[in-house]
């Protein structure tokens, strides 16, 4: 209380102290404030959860036949899953004759949820192909699990791809896949919501006590600045933090934890294709960038050291390769291929992620086997 007598020095910290506290408050609302003025929200962030069943062998699955609203403060999608439990706008039944068929298997990038269906990189890459090839030759199928790993994509094309009879198999992958091969079942699925293998129901209560719109927590939660601050790496450099999640994906002189991380993910990759050609299915990979692969990433760090290792293994082990990150490269704008907050890819992103898949599928298609199924 200011109602306490206390030594002159210490009074004149303690205003000190108060002015500080007090003016730091408003210069970080004031910073809010302007951000939100500048870049509102264009929607009221919604729970997302609903739409995941937990699977014993690659920790989550879709629920089938569902459909919900995805929606963060970037965009809104209307979101479906079919009988078959992938994302897609209707079922896929025996196979026609002349027909083809492209299952596309990968994470979060593949299952493309920030943008509505047609806008999905394998939606684009069916219509790229009937451009080519003609209408209704190709049909190709979106196999994308968030939180899915190399193991788990693995998993999933042994357990449920013959349902779907493809010729070829296009399996995508992103730098986190290396981290995430460590812990093939790390994802599960409780009421419906995608969570941690690891975490309990106190932990599910504890996330809702912080939610609560009164508290400190799911203020900053919600706050643009602290957004972005989460988002720099320089900041994250500044602390002692690691600039990125996946700095063992880029480095150029790997250590002994990315030498093993790259191996296993090895492991998983050949373990994919054998899983693919017991169905009968060609195999090919697509490398898909994250937005901080497009800049330079600072000393000893390559951002194309991930695809390249993808290519070269690929060329060494008979299937092929492509990376998109050189089309992302060359766009005029490559600042608008990536979501700010989410992190993912924007519908222009995801359109040339598509083209990438296509030239692939087309320049290898004899290799691959697309030809003679078109027969």
């Amino acid at each position: 209380s200011y109602r306490w007598k206390v030594p002159h020095a210490l009074a004149l910290v303690r205003k000190a102290v108060v002015a500080l506290a007090l003016s730091s408050w408003l210069a970080l609302g004031g910073v809010e404030f302007a951000l939100r003025i500048t870049n509102p929200p264009a929607f009221e962030p919604l729970d997302n959860a609903g739409r995941h069943n937990a699977d014993p062998d690659v920790g989550h699955v879709y629920k089938l036949n569902h459909t919900q609203v995805l929606q963060s403060r970037e965009f809104r999608v209307v979101w479906s899953s079919n009988a078959q439990g992938v994302r897609a706008e209707r079922d896929f039944g025996p196979k026609p004759q002349g027909v083809a068929r492209v299952l596309c298997v990968g994470d979060s990038f593949t299952a493309c949820d920030q943008v509505d269906y047609p806008q999905t990189w394998p939606a684009v890459l069916e219509r790229c192909l009937a451009d080519e090839l003609g209408a209704g030759r190709v049909e190709v199928i979106n196999a994308g699990f968030p939180g899915f790993g190399t193991v788990n994509a693995s998993r999933w094309i042994a357990k449920f791809g013959a349902a779907f009879e493809p010729d070829i198999v296009l399996l995508a992958m992103t730098p986190n896949d290396l981290l995430e091969n460590q812990f093939p079942l790390q994802y599960t699925a409780r009421d419906g919501a995608l969570v941690s293998s690891a975490s309990s129901d106190a932990d599910r209560e504890r996330h809702e006590r912080r939610s609560a719109w009164w508290r400190l927590a799911a203020a900053v939660e919600r706050s643009h600045l602290a957004e972005r601050l989460r988002r720099s790496p320089n900041l994250k450099r500044l602390v002692g933090l690691r600039p990125f999640n996946h700095l063992e994906a880029y480095l150029v002189e790997r250590n002994e934890k990315a030498q093993r991380l790259y191996e296993l993910a090895e492991q998983y990759l050949l373990e994919a294709r054998a899983n693919s050609q017991a169905l009968g299915a060609s195999f090919a990979v697509l490398v898909i960038p994250y937005s901080h692969q497009l800049a330079p990433l600072g000393e000893g760090l390559d951002p194309g050291r991930f695809g390249e290792h993808w290519r070269a293994f690929g060329a060494a082990q008979g299937f092929a390769v492509a990376d998109a990150r050189e089309s992302f490269l060359a766009h005029p704008a490559p600042h608008t291929l990536h979501w700010k907050e989410d992190t993912h890819c924007t519908a222009e992103g995801y359109a040339l992620v598509a083209r990438t898949a296509c030239q692939l599928l087309l320049e290898q298609r004899d290799a691959l086997g697309l030809t003679e199924a078109l027969r």
